[in-house]
């Protein structure tokens, strides 16, 4: 009896490490993996363990780790398990507010919410001076400029936030940065009050995701053409009229996909169908390379061929991705740049009559990059 429960206990031990393995060789398929922003660990050469046996084990353990058969699908089951059972987000940067709404936990966006990460006073001075700059140089050739912040999710809908956490300042990063580019004359559009406004017709923002819904991104973006109109007063508003909101049913969003649960936590997505034929078109090719620094981050070229708009480049981020349908509409030709370097040369070849830099809150500091100007 010993010796049966003994082989018994071994069977359990090693069922979990034999039976992945098992049904792979049996083509059984596995589910959906995981999306990932990092390359896998390779398997070691042989060479290694001849070199150097220790670092040889070290990246033999890591490689057969990360690609384990049905790795994903466990982590996936486990937690279903956890988000079911105990109600707990089942990783640190994914934060399980209330009503199904997941928030970022990465990128200081917690810490913007909280009012914890202020900016100091050198900071602020570095900031100023360095948009001050560009302004200037801007306007030297007639081009004005405009710096908008997309808000964090959770600053427009901080109500969803977990019941035990709560602001520890009422004033926030954005609130400092406003303040100090308004006061150096830098022409500055925070869109707080735009997506507070849009939240209130109707959802704003993705639940399962860091980003706007569609909804949010035309609010957004008629706010940024309105702040245009003061300058460009021939430019047509962003009006509701042109669009209706459509809503389906759709997979989560990067949150949910930081969780492996796009599958699980579904929701209702919004998205804005124009009314009429986009007046926006491809363009050709500007003839200066893409300056985004990573793969993926295409640059977008739209035309609408009427005179009477102003041409444009956009600095931007993946905000304004949804933006760029609703944007574009409103100008002769629109440049759209994934990449917050200021960019001189790309200034002097597309000869825009203004120029955006567009940056969510938790990247704000990224556009205050100090980078000579000719």
């Amino acid at each position: 009896m010993k010796r049966i429960l003994s082989a018994a206990s071994v069977a359990l031990l090693l069922l979990p490490l034999i039976l992945p393995q098992g049904l792979t060789l049996l083509g059984v398929s596995q589910g959906p993996k995981a999306v990932e922003n990092r390359l896998k660990t390779p398997l070691p050469p042989l060479s290694l363990a001849g070199q150097d046996f220790k670092a040889f084990a070290k990246q033999l353990t890591t490689s057969y780790g990360e690609t384990f058969p049905f790795r994903d699908d466990m982590i996936r089951a486990a937690n279903r398990i956890k988000l079911a059972l105990f109600r707990e987000s089942p990783s640190k940067n994914v934060i399980l507010g209330r009503d199904g709404w997941l928030f970022f936990n990465m990128e200081s966006a917690l810490e913007d919410w909280l009012g914890v990460n202020l900016l100091s006073r050198e900071e602020l001075d570095a900031f100023t001076a360095e948009m001050k700059a560009r302004r200037d140089w801007l306007a030297a050739r007639g081009i004005p400029m405009l710096l908008v912040i997309a808000p964090n999710k959770a600053s427009v809908y901080g109500q969803f936030m977990p019941p035990a956490m709560h602001k520890l300042s009422p004033v926030t990063r954005l609130d400092q940065l406003g303040q100090a580019m308004r006061e150096a004359g830098v022409p500055f559009l925070d869109l707080r009050p735009a997506l507070i406004s849009a939240g209130q017709v109707r959802r704003a923002y993705w639940k399962t995701d860091t980003h706007w819904n569609g909804w949010g991104a035309f609010r957004g973006s008629a706010a940024i053409v309105e702040a245009l109109r003061a300058r460009f007063p021939g430019m047509p508003p962003l009006a509701d009229e042109e669009y209706r909101p459509l809503e389906f049913e759709t997979h989560g969003g990067d949150l949910s996909d930081m969780l492996l649960l796009t599958d699980t936590l579904t929701e209702r997505d919004i998205e804005m169908e124009r009314l009429s034929p986009t007046r926006a078109h491809a363009a050709g090719p500007p003839g200066y390379p893409n300056p985004a620094m990573r793969s993926g981050r295409d640059m977008v070229v739209l035309e609408t061929g009427d005179k009477s708009l102003p041409k444009a480049v956009f600095f931007r981020d993946s905000f304004s991705s949804a933006a760029i349908p609703f944007l574009s509409q409103r100008f002769q030709r629109s440049v759209f740049l994934w990449e917050h370097t200021f960019q001189p040369q790309i200034i002097e070849a597309e000869k825009p009559d203004v120029v955006v830099i567009e940056a969510v809150e938790r990247y704000l500091h990224q556009p205050f990059r100090p980078v000579p100007l000719p």
